[in-house]
């Protein structure tokens, strides 16, 4: 027979079967020649290697070769890989079916490397010798009998070729001499015995088991490390979404960022939320039952579905039930641990952010509440004097009336009682008229401060020609005193806004300053510059007049907070701040003047159609 090349080594890696859901434990497979398999198996068991299982081929030397399906029958079910050692017996195996744990295949240049060394089997097969193994020994007479001989007859067979008989003694085989004995009297031939033992098995069985140990080790390396690749990219994934969930201020919205959340990474073929409010443990609403009647709980936050294709979710904060999210047919089943996980990992962020929205939901109606019954007492406060003022003028014009009709009734009127009493009633009716007139102009600017409720129209405008028209509107109080406003605005500076709201605010800043800032002076100068920064408005309002403390920088912008008592109801600048955040979007600040005076710094995104 030919040379085979030596440690012939295949690994084929590409059929190594897929784990789902977890690692099933490696065990490599040891084939080797019936002849040699005792040798194997002793060395297995006093290597003590429980990951290590050894099987058996016929030893046909090749007539006729081994195959897969031989292979297949006799290997244990749980190899996770495969060592097949021998010589001509594996020479037309070829690749292995795909339903094949991965191979390593070592092809010796002589059967008997296994068990002895090379040097003294190539010297002893050199002398004419015919090698023996105890397990050949031990079936001899079948082996002739496969060859066609009897005891009587194979002598001169092998007598032709061979000079002596060496038995390569292992000590596997207790009734070894016996065998040898007889089979060298069937034969003729001289045999001695060569003890071997089973050192030079145990080192080339070692050295392939740590072999594949090192290879198992660094697959389940390169395995993990994939994983915690796509572990690690499904997070920041995550982390990237999860912090979406910042952005929304409605819980609807959260809701809904919740949900595509889940969808984009686990592409579920069902997702259902449920909502639960604040109420006892264990107390859901009677909608979506399903979901309602799943064991979930603040120990139990999670449970599978029935087909184990999908899991629902408990989201809680703080030891309160805000909310259920059912996970179902998910796309790639055989990753339902690391999905479960990853969601685990993501419900403390998703119901920080529901029990956040609910919590600004509450802000805002208590926000709402406190700003109504500022607004009702503000109200009350400032009606309050001028309706109390008319109901004394009214009742003093009753008594007056009274009395006189008296007189008139016992003759007893005179011309100057009637003067007198025409003198009373038209400073009486002078009063109720003019607190009646307060009372008009007061809900007149509530109903300007309200401007939610104004219809909100824009259209192009021109700035500077809008602050000019303001002045120009202002000519009589500007022209009691040396007052001089300067305009720093682009004439061709044009926005999208709306034109009624701007000349309202810029006539209220303006009155501020004429009505408070240049109290008690004959002149001042007010500065109003104009310019657009990309898509920003930029305003800048100071003047130069008495200036602003700092408690009432603070307050400005409140409602009914005024520094003239006399002539002021503190709704001006409110409704400033009003129209430029609320109806404008945009900011407005009473900033710390360099000089004197007071300093607004305006900034509204410019609307575009």
């Amino acid at each position: 027979m030919g040379a085979l090349p030596a440690e012939l080594d295949r690994r084929l890696d590409g059929n190594r079967p897929t784990l789902v859901g977890h690692t099933m434990a490696s065990r490599l497979c040891i084939f080797s020649c019936a002849n040699f398999h005792s040798e194997v198996a002793a060395c297995v068991a006093l290597e003590a290697w429980t990951d290590v299982v050894c099987a058996r081929f016929p030893s046909r030397c090749g007539r006729p070769p081994i195959t897969w399906d031989e292979l297949q029958s006799a290997m244990p079910s749980d190899c996770t890989h495969v060592l097949i050692m021998g010589r001509a017996c594996l020479g037309a195996l070829g690749q292995p079916p795909p339903t094949f744990p991965p191979v390593t295949i070592t092809l010796q240049e002589q059967c008997f490397h296994l068990i002895a060394g090379q040097t003294l089997v190539d010297a002893a097969v050199a002398q004419g010798s015919y090698l023996m193994s105890p397990a050949w020994l031990r079936d001899w007479r079948l082996h002739i009998a496969e060859l066609g001989f009897t005891p009587d007859t194979v002598g001169e067979f092998y007598r032709d070729f061979a000079h002596q008989l060496v038995l390569l003694d292992t000590g596997v085989e207790p009734m070894v001499q016996r065998d040898a004995s007889e089979f060298s009297k069937a034969t003729g031939l001289p045999y001695h015995s060569i003890a071997v033992g089973l050192d030079h098995v145990r080192l080339i069985l070692g050295k392939a088991v740590l072999e594949w140990r090192l290879a198992q080790t660094q697959f389940d390396n390169q395995q993990n490390e994939r994983a915690h690749r796509t572990e690690l990219a499904d997070h920041a994934c995550a982390l990237d979404l999860l912090g979406k969930l910042t952005l929304p201020r409605q819980e609807a919205e959260v809701i809904a960022a919740i949900e595509d959340l889940f969808r984009m990474l686990f592409a579920p073929n069902k997702l259902q939320y449920l909502g639960v409010e604040h109420k006892p443990r264990g107390a859901v609403p009677s909608s979506q039952p399903g979901l309602r009647d799943l064991p979930l709980s603040l120990a139990s936050p999670y449970v599978w579905t029935a087909d184990g294709n999908g899991f629902a979710l408990l989201f809680a904060h703080d030891g309160q039930e805000l909310g259920r999210i059912l996970v179902d047919g998910l796309a790639f089943v055989q990753y339902r641990e690391r999905y479960l996980n990853m969601a685990l990992s993501m419900t403390g962020v998703c119901a920080l952010a529901l029990e956040s929205a609910r919590a600004r939901k509450r802000l805002v109606e208590a926000e709402k509440m406190a700003s109504l019954g500022v607004m009702v007492a503000g109200i009350a406060h400032e009606i309050n004097t001028p309706v109390g003022v008319s109901a004394l003028a009214t009742s003093t014009v009753q008594r007056a009336t009274t009395k006189l009709a008296e007189s008139f009734a016992a003759r007893t009127m005179t011309q100057s009682d009637l003067q007198t009493y025409f003198n009373d009633a038209q400073f009486q009716t002078g009063l109720v008229l003019s607190n009646l007139q307060r009372i008009g102009r007061l809900i007149d600017a509530f109903r300007q401060v309200a401007v939610n409720g104004l219809p909100q129209t824009r259209s192009p405008m021109r700035l500077g020609r809008c602050i000019q028209d303001v002045i120009s509107s202002l000519g009589e109080r500007m022209s009691q005193g040396q007052f001089t406003v300067r305009v720093a605005c682009d004439d061709h500076l044009e926005i999208q806004s709306y034109p009624g709201d701007w000349s309202s605010i810029l006539t209220n800043l303006v009155s501020n300053s004429l009505q408070h800032g240049f109290k008690g002076r004959d002149r001042g100068c007010i500065s109003i510059s104009a310019r657009q920064n990309g898509t920003q408005l930029l305003i800048e309002y100071t003047d130069d007049g008495n200036g602003l403390s700092v408690e009432v920088r603070k307050r400005i912008f409140d409602p009914f907070f005024t520094t003239d008592l006399q002539n002021g109801m503190g709704l001006g600048m409110h409704l400033v701040y009003n129209l430029i955040t609320q109806r404008m979007g945009g900011t407005i600040a009473c900033q710390d003047p360099v000089d004197r005076g007071a300093h607004f710094h305006i900034e509204v995104p410019v609307l575009k159609e």
